[in-house]
């Protein structure tokens, strides 16, 4: 089993620096410095472990790709899979969202900022008593973060490491004094990470990538929707990096996913589907969260 956020799929491509595509609407901007640390919750305000081992937030994965699968091409140069429609409809389940998680690697390799874009979408969002963007998740096994990262810039959001044991102390080193880095088990469980976004008021997590990471989630049943974005083209290149490497998972021949929504969004498509009943009992599929005014 490769590493949760940090290893690469088994089809990943063996080149240096692997990208994990760009469905993601981030545009490079320079990296401020500085950030600050959040407090993790208290005893008086955490639920006891039986409630926190069933509670998790609902999933939503979300991933744009080539019409053979694929979330990049082998060149360095960055393969664009969508377009600037389907950017902002990104961008506006990022506002609906309370928490946005992606691999290590992608941070290492992509350096995504993770932040809403849209003026209109932050403002209301500060309106509703939450902050202009949502918290930033990612997963490591192996504290490879980069404190100059975007994902650590000083931009008012909140930034959690999820780090597997063994390299805690060396996450806390690298990255403390800009995140809160917290024990997720000596290997990096998904669902422990789940439960303690859950304890922090996440409602709703969306998880960008990359393909490790959607991976792991959709082969351990830890998703509610995908968000399945098609590009009109193909990649044809075994070296690139595919949506999802080898696994063994719960949708199969046997048990079909099932498709909720079909979108054309200018020369793209969005396939949704839903992957657990949890879709049918938010408002139609899309839930804004359980934080409200918190």
């Amino acid at each position: 089993m490769p590493d949760v956020g940090d290893g690469t799929p088994a089809l990943r491509s063996t080149r240096a620096a692997p990208k994990t595509g760009t469905h993601r609407p981030d545009a490079p901007t320079a990296r401020p410095t500085g950030a600050g640390e959040r407090p993790t919750p208290d005893a008086s305000t955490t639920p006891d472990a039986s409630a926190r081992s069933t509670a998790r937030p609902y999933v939503v994965l979300s991933c744009g790709m080539s019409i053979d699968g694929y979330l990049d091409s082998p060149t360095p140069q960055r393969l664009l899979l969508s377009n600037d429609d389907d950017f902002d409809r990104v961008d506006a389940e990022r506002a609906a969202s309370d928490a946005i998680l992606v691999g290590a690697a992608t941070i290492r390799h992509d350096d995504p900022r993770l932040l809403v874009r849209s003026a209109t979408r932050r403002a209301e969002r500060v309106a509703r008593g939450l902050p202009a963007s949502p918290t930033k998740v990612t997963l490591t096994r192996r504290a490879d973060l980069d404190p100059a990262a975007r994902f650590f810039a000083a931009d008012d959001a909140e930034k959690l490491v999820y780090c597997a044991s063994p390299a805690l102390e060396s996450a806390r080193r690298r990255v403390g004094h800009r995140a809160t880095v917290v024990d997720a088990g000596h290997a990096c469980d998904l669902r422990r990470v789940w439960a303690d976004l859950a304890a922090r008021g996440v409602g709703r997590l969306m998880v960008e990538g990359g393909g490790t990471v959607h991976t792991q989630v959709l082969a351990a049943d830890l998703a509610d929707e995908l968000q399945l974005v098609v590009a009109p083209f193909f990649v044809g290149s075994s070296r690139a990096t595919r949506f999802v490497g080898d696994a063994a998972f719960p949708f199969n021949e046997r048990r079909r996913a099932r498709l909720a929504e079909v979108r054309q969004i200018g020369d793209v498509v969005l396939l949704r589907y839903a992957l657990s009943p949890r879709f049918d009992e938010t408002a139609d599929g899309l839930d804004h969260g359980t934080r409200g005014n918190a």
